[in-house]
């Protein structure tokens, strides 16, 4: 499916021209005007224009950058890096909005339960290779997939096939849970014919296949993780074990955590500190309702958090806890988690949670009818959040991030040049990107060097082809749907956490 790049290939020389800049490099900062030159899959060079002449130094030092390489007239863009997204469901992307009005009990009836186990090896393939399109599309180059629908080995090796073949960065996360025997109701579900692995050696025999199959190549964009069991519904001997085979592996681990309003039940951050399990290969999601002792547990670890504020906000999981987060780990990044309800568009959702930490910070002053006096977070934060903070959690802060000399050329070119953007403030190209911009301003991406999305469309696949088999997935899994009762069969199975502590 994959198709030949419009523009470049590993080994080019490509000249980004006039852009705005906003670099997330503390040195850099942000430039008004300024080229970039990138050589293979490196940038190798980063240099303001002259306000007097329009030259860069990149012309008048001689290195003839603009005759040698492929040129992009940026002089009405915002170049940044590649966006990171920490926290995605990937393989949801062919059940787009199904639970737009969804809660917790409803995604786990509804997902969990009823689709999930629906899904064949074809639907997972498709799943992420079109979701990591999508994220692509949207200006997101690095992922951290969620992979906890892994029904028997074909499944596992779909779904990291899809994101091979989309070309996206990131981090696959080899779900752990045995999907059919070990759910959140007293239902165990699972598909006719299928035996699901329960055991922790199958499941572990199967981790190891895949990382040996597929990542042994430790230099490719997409790197091999693990995401270990729920702690609410697995014993903790169960996801220690889970934790070890991750470090045997060299495989990060992400899980999340803390994300149910019961923690006088499940206080997952405590647990892991207890057993040793707290360290800089792990990143946890949501911590939306940590205890303060657990944020002061997470200090100094190197355990890193991945906020996803439309689904928390949306289905009961508490407030995204940007500030804790801020305070007590490495700095939080930003998951759009399930597109099953939400859009994948990361601009967006960073000026959502920018808005709404703001309104946090200040609502004690409301309760007083005393107005803020000062701006305490800014436009940088939230760039930050989704770019170098994200690539740090990601395990790739060395690589990309920032637009930074030597590091990897994950770049995203924002269309300026609209009536929506007409005025536009291009000395603070952060301030526009955030404030703003959304996907739709997506018009140029690369990753690694290469070219992958051009004038607003996808250059290196075959985007109908990708849609008619996305269809062809949807088409199937609603039709399953409607046969098995519906999206959320009646009555509703039984969730016993949630009758307990509605």
């Amino acid at each position: 499916m994959p198709a030949t790049p419009e523009v470049s290939s590993h080994g080019s020389r490509i000249l980004i021209r006039g852009a705005a800049v906003a670099t997330v490099d503390p040195t850099l900062g942000d430039l008004e005007r300024a080229d970039i030159l990138i050589e293979g899959d490196r940038i190798v060079a980063i240099e303001a224009l002259s306000r007097e002449t329009g030259e860069s130094i990149l012309n008048s030092a001689g290195t003839d950058a603009g005759g040698t390489a492929d040129v992009i007239d940026a002089t009405e863009m915002i170049a940044m890096p590649g966006m990171v997204d920490t926290h995605r469901h990937t393989w949801q992307a062919q059940l787009r909005g199904i639970l737009a009005d969804g809660t917790i009990p409803d995604y786990l009836r509804g997902m969990r339960l009823q689709m999930a186990i629906r899904y064949r090896p074809e639907d997972m393939y498709v799943g992420n290779y079109a979701g990591a399109l999508d994220a692509i599309n949207s200006g997101v180059t690095s992922v951290v997939d969620y992979c906890h629908n892994i029904l028997d080995p074909e499944c596992a090796h779909g779904a990291v096939t899809g994101l091979l073949d989309a070309g996206v960065r990131g981090l696959y996360g080899h779900g752990m849970t045995p999907v059919t025997s070990n759910t959140w109701s007293e239902s165990a579900g699972g598909r006719e014919g299928v035996a699901d692995p329960a055991a922790f050696e199958p499941r572990a025999r199967l981790a190891r296949e895949i990382r040996e199959q597929y990542f042994r190549d430790e230099t490719q964009p997409l790197r091999f993780g693990i995401a270990p069991q729920e702690l609410p519904i697995a014993p903790v001997a169960d996801v220690a074990a889970e934790f070890a085979l991750a470090r045997e592996l060299g495989a990060r681990m992400t899980m999340h955590a803390n994300q149910l309003a019961v923690r006088q039940l499940f206080q997952d951050v405590k647990v892991l500190a207890a057993h040793g399990l707290l360290g800089p290969d792990l990143l946890l999601v949501h911590c939306s309702f940590n205890t303060p002792e657990e944020w002061e547990l997470l200090r100094g670890t190197g355990t890193t958090v991945s906020i996803c504020a439309e689904t928390e906000m949306q289905m009961g999981m508490g407030f995204p806890a940007i500030r804790e987060a801020t305070e007590y780990t490495p700095g939080p990044g930003l998951g759009i988690d399930c597109v099953s309800g939400d859009s994948g568009d990361l601009l967006s959702h960073a000026r959502l949670v920018l808005q709404a930490t703001r309104w946090r910070d200040d609502s004690a002053g409301y309760e007083k009818l005393v107005a803020p006096q000062e701006m305490r977070w800014t436009t940088k934060d939230a760039l930050r959040w989704v770019t170098q903070n994200g690539a740090v959690a990601a395990g790739i802060g060395d690589e990309v991030g920032s637009l930074t000399p030597g590091k990897r050329a994950d770049v995203v070119l924002l269309d300026m040049s609209g009536i929506s953007q007409a005025g536009w403030n291009r000395r603070d190209p952060t301030g526009m990107a955030i404030a703003q911009a959304n996907s739709g301003n997506v018009d140029t991406v690369l990753i690694d060097g290469r070219v992958v999305k051009r004038h607003g469309r996808l250059v290196h696949v075959d985007v109908d082809a990708a849609l008619a088999r996305t269809r062809a997935s949807h088409d199937y899994l609603y039709e399953q749907m409607d046969r098995h009762g519906g999206f959320i069969p009646q009555p509703p199975i039984d969730i016993p956490l949630y009758r307990e502590r509605a």
